[in-house]
């Protein structure tokens, strides 16, 4: 009981912009505070897709491998080495022993197994209805079988050799959670995570903070903190007094002009490079207007691309030609120019100008800050301005980013502006997301369009299976090609990655897929 008192007044202390233990030059704090704009959904890992609640696990789990830090290289994690077969079909993890999760249930190829199990096989006790488990579907779909072959091996057999498999065990959906927390909890696990990473959860009030604490047990270096929060504050500005102030540590969501006015500010560090992401419109092929190909390619001309990333990133980022970033494989060598034709787009849309009188194309945005799209309702704005500029009426409608997303998954949205953060570095965690069919299930969408292609899915199927680098990237030169044709996405924009920092702490570092790892901070002092 005095336990949870004490994280009671922790949280009431940093909700109003207190640190439970203010530091000094030698001494350093007992809590690292990060403001974000919104608050994480759940916190199962196989069960998440927002960067918020990814973010958060990411403190909290560990997977088999995972990318050494500021790279896309591969290591080890929870297994202390793994091996792959000559024909790609079989993954060989040797469990990390003297690894506990936070609830002390050790860690072994059973408990490594189960993981997957609970998401690949419908009747499993911890493959809750409600949940989509959506990143199954379309990264791990090839998985045929899990094997554990004695007490610390695991053996992932495949149907079919997937050429950016090991990287897709490198994210968060194949984190390990603990068989018992899921047993215990139920599909409250979602509220209650269990992993093995450096902080556990310790308590949650929605929409206000998420608090975590060190866990005495971890098997690697023990984190530098008694406790790390998530506070919530929506508004950018205020996130920013707050760092500025010391009632927080980090932040995320800083629009560009404020990069720019914290350059000479060396009580605050800011990291900034070039994000693996893409800001894009969604066109719901469901629906009647933008069903049309000439619509959409009236929309298309009628958007100033290099205008709308001046406006929306204000120079922390790009324009965007191809729904993926420049340098992944398949990137055409030779860009397309950006094409912005106004009088181009007024023709394509004259034999349907009665479809949009008295009843405007509705742009839905979320009203929270992303990596592609650092404020999203003046990007919508702009939009909409272009397209009126044709003869287009248009509305914007900001929603939360949680009420966003569940429209755009169950397709009940005409056009939306949203984005990507890629997990794994892979050309096909682009293309499969936004393209394939088997992304396009209702509830659990990723393909937001419900855009469906024979021709695609076999151009992606190959992706997958290839392993040559220079046929593959032939494939993916052929699926963008079908892309142009039938534009299901408009590409808009790539975001830089920004996060500010307290200057007094030290360890960080930007990871090349988006996520946030705090696991290695350290406080320096003044």
């Amino acid at each position: 009981m005095r336990g949870a008192l004490h994280l009671l007044l922790v949280l009431a202390l940093v909700l109003v912009g207190c640190s439970p233990k203010q530091s000094t030059q030698s001494e350093a704090p007992d809590t690292f505070v990060f403001a974000r704009g919104s608050d994480a959904h759940k916190l199962d890992p196989a069960d998440i897709d927002d960067g918020e609640s990814v973010n958060t696990v990411s403190q909290i789990f560990e997977g088999l491998v995972r990318f050494k830090s500021g790279t896309l290289q591969i290591e080890e994690c929870l297994a202390d080495s793994y091996s792959i077969s000559d024909d790609g079909l079989v993954y060989t993890f040797k469990i990390r022993e003297g690894v506990s999760f936070h609830d002390g249930t050790p860690l072994d190829a059973a408990a490594a197994a189960y993981t997957f199990l609970r998401q690949m096989d419908e009747d499993h006790p911890g493959h809750f209805p409600e949940a989509a488990f959506s990143y199954w579907n379309y990264l791990y779909q090839d998985i045929d079988d899990i094997a554990v072959v004695d007490d610390m091996t695991l053996e992932i057999r495949l149907s079919r050799p997937n050429a950016s498999m090991l990287y897709s065990l490198a994210i968060f959906p194949a984190y390990l959670v603990s068989p018992n927390s899921v047993q215990t909890y139920g599909s409250d696990m979602q509220r209650q995570p269990v992993g093995t990473g450096p902080y556990r959860f310790a308590a949650w009030r929605p929409n206000e903070a998420i608090v975590l604490e060190r866990y005495p047990d971890y098997w690697d270096e023990p984190a530098a903190f008694e406790r790390m929060v998530f506070t919530v504050v929506p508004d950018n500005t205020t996130r920013l007094l707050q760092l500025k102030s010391g009632s927080a540590h980090g932040m995320d969501g800083l629009q560009p002009s404020e990069v720019q006015a914290l350059q000479d500010d060396e009580s605050i560090t800011v990291y900034q490079e070039s994000g693996l992401n893409v800001g894009y419109l969604a066109f719901n092929l469901e629906t009647d207007r933008v069903s049309i190909p000439e619509v959409r390619e009236a929309i298309s001309l009628a958007i100033d691309k290099q205008r709308f990333a001046t406006v929306a990133l204000e120079g922390a980022g790009r324009a965007a030609r191809y729904p993926l970033p420049k340098g992944f494989l398949g990137y055409p060598e030779n860009e397309d120019p950006f094409e912005h034709d106004p009088a181009r787009a007024r023709e394509l849309l004259e034999p349907y100008a009665n479809l949009f009188e008295g009843n405007p194309l509705e742009i839905l945005v979320m009203n929270a800050p992303r990596p592609y799209l650092p404020d999203p309702v003046t990007a919508a704005t702009f939009l909409k301005g272009q397209l009126e500029a044709v003869g287009i009426p248009t509305k914007v409608t900001a929603l939360d980013f949680k009420t966003q997303l569940d429209l755009l998954r169950n397709g009940d949205f005409e056009v939306g502006l949203i984005g990507w953060v890629g997990d794994n570095g892979d050309t096909d965690n682009f293309l499969s997301t936004f393209f394939a069919s088997w992304a396009a299930e209702k509830g659990s969408a990723t393909n937001y369009s419900f855009y469906r292609n024979d021709e695609m899915d076999a151009l992606l199927q190959a992706g997958r299976e290839e392993t040559d680098t220079k046929r593959r990237a032939k494939i993916y030169e052929d699926a963008l090609k079908l892309w142009k044709r039938d534009l299901p996405i408009l590409p808009l924009c790539h975001g830089d990655n920004i996060v500010a920092l307290d200057a007094r702490f030290s360890g960080f570092e930007l990871q090349k897929i988006g996520d946030l790892r705090l696991t290695d901070l350290r406080y320096e002092g003044e």
